[in-house]
């Protein structure tokens, strides 16, 4: 019986999710093919706090007297679940660009909203289209706008923290803007990978100290943060999300 109201709770929760994406999502598109950025981002947090509200998911925050107003900066973030992305738009008080895979423009609405959006589609698979990301991004923080990117550049199976690709050190690099490491714990129970249902339930979110990396590092320096990072988002992990791997990079 249990479990019979646990599905019929999540087949409500699903029609709210699907009902709210769409209204928002229409409304972001409309406003990202206007140019209207400003509203884009005031559109995206407010979608987020609705979607995980629906989906009875509860965020707690920490560390955000590390946020210095008015600074633009790089989120270096671990990356475990869909529900990453909505978490931290309605968390940090920043309108962010996200660095996004660009096959999620394949999902209805939510996808067409981000092709639209002023976010960064990246196709990994394709070296010169990665590198073009990386930089738009460089041209995003240097013009004055926050970033953020998941370090290990795919969601974790585990929900363990994966070694970190380059990406976010060569923008830190090209860029000289400040780092901020930011560990996200409980998403993966909410919507595990390769899993279609999810389930109310805690998340936290922890802001760390900022970093100010050098500009235009040697890949000595690079490798020198990427484990720094790495090693910072680690031990804010609980015990059964860190890192099984001593290698903080591939």
């Amino acid at each position: 019986m249990k479990d019979i109201f646990s599905f019929i709770g999540f087949l409500l929760r699903s029609f709210l999710i699907v009902i709210s994406t769409v209204f928002f999502a229409s409304l972001s598109l409309i406003l990202g093919l206007s140019g209207m950025r400003s509203a884009y981002f005031i559109f995206a947090r407010q979608w987020s706090s609705v979607l995980l509200k629906c989906a009875g998911v509860k965020v707690r925050i920490q560390g955000v007297e590390h946020l210095h107003p008015m600074q633009k900066r790089i989120y270096v973030i671990n990356h475990t679940s869909y529900f990453d992305i909505p978490i931290i738009l309605a968390s940090i008080p920043d309108n962010v660009r996200i660095m996004y895979r660009k096959n999620l423009e394949r999902i209805p609405f939510m996808g067409w909203s981000l092709a639209a959006s002023p976010y960064i589609g990246i196709q990994r698979e394709h070296a010169r289209n990665a590198m073009r990301g990386i930089e738009e991004a460089v041209n995003s923080v240097s013009s004055g706008e926050s970033v953020v990117i998941f370090a290990e550049g795919t969601r974790s199976k585990d929900g363990r923290l994966g070694p970190f690709k380059r990406g976010a050190f060569l923008l830190a690099s090209r860029s000289g803007k400040q780092l901020i490491p930011v560990a996200i714990a409980g998403a993966h129970i909410i919507m595990p990978k390769d899993k279609l249902r999810f389930y109310p339930g805690n998340v936290s979110l922890t802001i760390l100290p900022p970093i100010e990396p050098i500009n235009e590092m040697s890949r000595d320096q690079e490798a020198a943060l990427q484990k720094t990072v790495h090693d910072m988002i680690n031990t804010a992990l609980p015990e059964n999300m860190q890192s099984r791997n001593r290698n903080p990079h591939e």
